[in-house]
């Protein structure tokens, strides 16, 4: 078998093993790296590379963050003062979760702050008898919007462009190399 059939079929393999829900996802992932290295797709040294990636050891620390917010009680407190001023309105639910959201990740990078609100937004949708998802779609949009107020969330290119001076108004040239569609060209120039 060549290499792109083996990998499709440890990917077939791994779809059934988190459909089954018997073993942990971490022995999963880490039997696909095993597997690819058995079969010779990959190297031990391409198999084990994404276990120091920045990115992944990143993603690893939001959760011990997350998860240590949630253990010191933080998440519950904040989740107690949000319903408390909200009361059993949905729209001011929405609201100042947005809004909370948005403050913080102006402050922090968005996946702190969003790994960091899951739990406090999955508190909140419990406690007030509504689905998690009604506020965990309003959560991501409100922590995108936040990112742009301190052009944490800008592609790493156009923040070279504005750091090098060379941004300028000229929106037809921003439409044809990338999608900034006119309402984020209005936040551009309102933080300029």
């Amino acid at each position: 078998m060549d290499d792109s059939t083996i990998t499709f079929v440890v990917l077939g393999a791994v779809v059934a093993l988190f459909v089954w829900d018997r073993l942990p996802v971490a022995i999963v992932a880490i039997g696909v790296a095993l597997a690819l290295w058995a079969t010779g797709v990959l190297s031990l040294d391409d198999a084990l590379a994404g276990f120091g990636d920045p990115t992944v050891l990143f993603i690893a620390s939001l959760f011990v963050v997350s998860e240590a917010l949630d253990a010191s009680g933080v998440t519950a407190w904040v989740g107690q003062e949000l319903v408390a001023r909200v009361g059993d309105s949905r729209t001011k639910l929405i609201v100042y979760t947005m809004a909370l959201v948005a403050l913080l990740t102006a402050l922090i990078n968005v996946n702190g702050a969003v790994a960091a609100l899951v739990p406090v937004a999955v508190l909140m949708a419990v406690r007030t008898g509504r689905s998690p998802s009604q506020l965990l779609l309003p959560l991501a949009f409100g922590a995108h919007a936040g990112s742009l107020l301190a052009l944490t969330g800008t592609p790493d290119w156009l923040k070279k462009v504005v750091k090098r001076g060379e941004f300028s108004f000229n929106l037809e040239y921003y439409r044809n190399y990338s999608n900034i569609t006119d309402k984020n060209y209005s936040i551009w120039s309102w933080c300029r």
